[in-house]
């Protein structure tokens, strides 16, 4: 009996395929759920004996299928196999259309899910990996939450190489197999190139099986002659195993090999040739990024069951072709090939990346702006799917009453405007979720009241990528290119410990995260990824280390960092940098105007300043500087100038001078002054918006006055890792609390936890209760 084996990512695809293989007339030998989708195995009915006895016809209107499979004539002997077959294929379509119930009914019921999936859907990942995926979606959470959720469970399962030493080591043997036009050998060069600078070109040996395109050899071997490297061609088993032998135990070798369909037989035979070459070859699969999901799902299939050994892992090609990277994630989740490198251009030897886990869901999951997601079902396409169905009015009834049962103690609690509906605590927290500094919060708190194992060196370094990527996520999805960063020192009422946190903020003034802090002790000085030193740096040293760190994790997003103080020498320095900043100085400063040697006071007489008419629109708060925005006004001026000295060229800076008006009466309630440095070819930044940047600045001095109470409530640390770990959550908790009481967004979360703490309003005092409250709710309500 001949088997033949099927999948599809639901027992009907895979039916599907066995009917288009075999005939109406296969016989089902099993049938069972794999990773990813559905397995069976057929046979041909011809092949079993006693199946090919004549049949009497069907009569018309009486014929019986399981699952596609035409029933046999009764007056037939009924062979074992085939009766098994076809119990085998009935409980496959009835596990199938359970699921497919289940599913349905699922999306009936979440609009979030259904958001989601037509999300992921457009960015190229597979039903079958949506479907595993989104079962999984906790229910009560908002869309941000849902969002934030996906990413860090494709995350989590996205095999990738842990560490490039990982794989360059002394006597490496490394092949690259795949379809053709997948870019093996302009791969293969660069991965050469990083072998040459790590080990040297007399270490490195290039070989390619590829004697059937025309030009193969000839381009691999001017890539060797670039890099002193030598080649060898080989044709067979035997000059494959001739030219491993002759090379030395401590020399790297990579193999290019023929691009072969995967549907060609020829794939087995290259695979017998890798594993026949008397040394362990590692193979990497390469993945076209710009084909489709259902090709790369075969090419995956095909060389993963070649008969060689078994693949070490991918490398996703051709990124700069791409629209979208879902689809070889996809594969590579699916098919457990870590991904090892990413190529995005024909560049030799510049355009290979190793990327995170982080940095390659973040890639697959950004929406481009030249995206036209034509193959994709749009929101229209699955309301018609679903508008079918729908939650029923007692499953609606059930779900308010376990919900009621949950809360009705909390809710009934406040005092301050009478008790709180249930339906106004669910909008208040899908709200917190909306809000990526409250969200990021309750993550952190929800984490740190949770029983857990030891925290591990590296928790808080990692915690703190996913919050720089979650802020550039943020903006990137609000068609924004620049993050505010602003820097500040903090140091608590009689303690030896002084910290530095950088705070990421929107251009709109939207609270986002705290991804970089750095902590100074008696003892020693550290910084958020670990970095631990008994001497303790400069001002200027550490707010360049911070810089630095952050606008390398932000690319390709551009950061404005925003810091006070300063000294000439340090300005001069950081405008060598290519970095914009602005620096907040005190008005005494001494500079160059084209009338001489004077100081931002006395310059400030001559300018003409500008009013900012549209302060709400630039700056979406509630107050600044403890006045609500409707109640003041700031005015402007910008004038070059420049900071000399008697050795050396002059640096050329912007004078930004900001008054704060009381609207009612004209009073100047406060005057600031700042340098601005943009590096060349920066993308300008309005002088009204640096002006509100400036206001920005000093509110993260009130900021800081919320930390202290923050830390106290917060779970006493065992660790040295567990205090790193700790010590970022407090400032994200702390920027969450500040979001809460400034965010105009925020008004509906403010009303419902000032009336939690039986108060007729919130006050800055009561940010750390109101947030607490709101943070424990929303856990209920979970």
């Amino acid at each position: 009996m001949n088997i033949s084996r099927f999948f599809g990512s639901t027992s009907r695809e895979a039916m599907r395929q066995v009917r288009l293989a075999l005939g109406p007339d296969a016989l089902i030998v099993s049938n069972r759920r794999v990773n990813g989708g559905v397995e069976i195995l057929a046979t041909d009915s011809s092949s079993v004996p006693g199946a090919t006895a004549e049949r009497a016809p069907m009569p018309t209107g009486t014929a019986h299928q399981a699952a596609g499979i035409r029933q046999q004539d009764m007056a037939a002997p009924p062979a074992a196999d085939n009766v098994m077959g076809a119990i085998g294929a009935l409980r496959g379509a009835l596990e199938g259309r359970m699921d497919d119930l289940v599913w349905s009914h699922q999306m009936r019921r979440s609009p979030v899910a259904v958001n989601l999936f037509q999300s992921l859907l457009s960015q190229g990942f597979s039903t079958a990996l949506l479907r595993a995926l989104l079962k999984r979606l906790p229910p009560e959470l908002g869309a941000r939450a849902a969002l934030q959720w996906v990413r860090t469970e494709l995350e989590t399962h996205l095999p990738v190489l842990r560490a490039e030493d990982s794989l360059w080591q002394p006597g490496l043997a490394l092949a690259l197999v795949g379809p053709t036009g997948v870019g093996k050998t302009t791969t293969l060069a660069k991965l050469a190139a990083r072998a040459v600078r790590r080990f040297g070109p007399d270490k490195v040996v290039l070989l390619t099986t590829d004697t059937y395109r025309i030009g193969a050899h000839e381009q691999l071997k001017i890539y060797g002659d670039l890099m002193r490297v030598a080649v060898h061609i080989v044709q067979d088993v035997a000059q494959l195993r001739s030219v491993m032998l002759g090379v030395r135990p401590d020399q790297v070798i990579l193999i290019d090999n023929m691009g072969i369909s995967q549907r060609d037989r020829y794939v087995r035979e290259q695979a017998a040739l890798l594993a026949g070459a008397g040394r362990r070859v590692q193979r990497l699969l390469v993945l076209n990024a710009a084909s489709q999901g259902d090709t790369l799902d075969e090419v995956a299939r095909s060389y993963t069951q070649d008969g060689g050994t078994p693949l070490s892992g991918c490398i996703i090609s051709k990124v700069d072709e791409a629209i979208k990277l879902g689809a070889p994630l996809d594969t590579a989740i699916r098919f457990k090939l870590p991904i090892h490198y990413v190529s995005n251009g024909q560049k030799v030897p510049e355009d290979l990346r190793f990327m995170s886990a982080g940095e390659l869901v973040d890639s697959a999951l950004q929406v481009r702006e030249s995206q036209r997601p034509l193959y994709a079902a749009s929101s229209g396409d699955l309301a018609a799917l679903l508008e079918s169905g729908g939650q029923s009015a007692q499953e609606h009834q059930a779900e308010e009453e376990r919900r009621a049962r949950v809360l009705p103690r909390l809710l009934s609690a406040a005092s301050a405007g009478g008790p709180v509906g249930l339906e106004q605590a669910r909008r208040a927290a899908a709200d917190l979720d909306e809000r990526l500094a409250c969200a990021e919060a309750y993550d952190f708190w929800r984490d740190l009241h949770a029983p857990h194992a030891a925290v591990q060196d590296g928790a808080a370094a990692q915690r703190a990528e996913g919050l720089m990527r979650a802020a550039c996520q943020e903006v990137s999805e609000g068609d924004v290119s620049r993050l505010l960063v602003i820097h500040a020192d903090h140091q608590p009422a009689g303690s030896q410990e002084q910290c530095s946190f950088s705070f990421l903020f929107s251009p709109k003034g939207q609270a986002l995260s705290v991804p970089y802090y750095q902590r100074q002790t008696p003892s020693q000085w550290s910084d958020v990824r670990g970095v631990r030193s008994m001497e303790r740096p400069s001002p200027t040293q550490a707010l360049n280390q911070a810089m630095q760190v952050l606008n390398t994790q932000a690319q390709p997003v551009n950061l404005l960092h925003i810091f006070e103080g300063g000294s000439p020498t340090m300005w001069r320095q950081w405008a060598d940098m290519p970095a914009d900043w602005l620096a907040l100085i005190p008005g005494a400063t001494s500079l160059w105007h084209k009338d001489g040697k004077t100081t931002p006071n006395a310059l400030s007489k001559q300018l003409a300043f500008h009013a900012i008419p549209d302060l709400a629109a630039r700056l979406h708060l509630e107050t600044l500087g403890r006045v609500r925005l409707s109640e003041i006004a700031l005015w402007y001026a910008v004038e070059p100038v420049q900071l000399r000295q008697r050795q050396g060229e002059p640096v050329h800076l912007d004078l930004i001078v900001l008054r704060t008006v009381r609207r009612h009466d004209g009073k100047v309630l406060k005057t600031r002054f700042a340098f601005m440095h943009q590096h060349a070819g920066a993308e300008p930044i309005a002088p009204a918006s640096l002006a509100c940047y400036m206001m920005l600045r000093s509110e993260v001095q009130e900021m800081a006055r919320l930390f202290n109470t923050v830390r106290g409530i917060l779970p006493a640390s065992h660790s040295e890792f567990e205090e790193e770990l700790h010590l970022l959550a407090a400032a994200q908790l702390t920027l969450a609390c500040w979001d809460l009481l400034q965010a105009p967004d925020n008004r509906g979360v403010r009303q419902l936890s000032a009336r939690l703490l039986g108060k007729p309003g919130l006050k800055s005092s009561q940010s750390v209760d109101a947030l607490v409250k709101m943070l424990v709710l929303k856990e209920a309500m979970s």
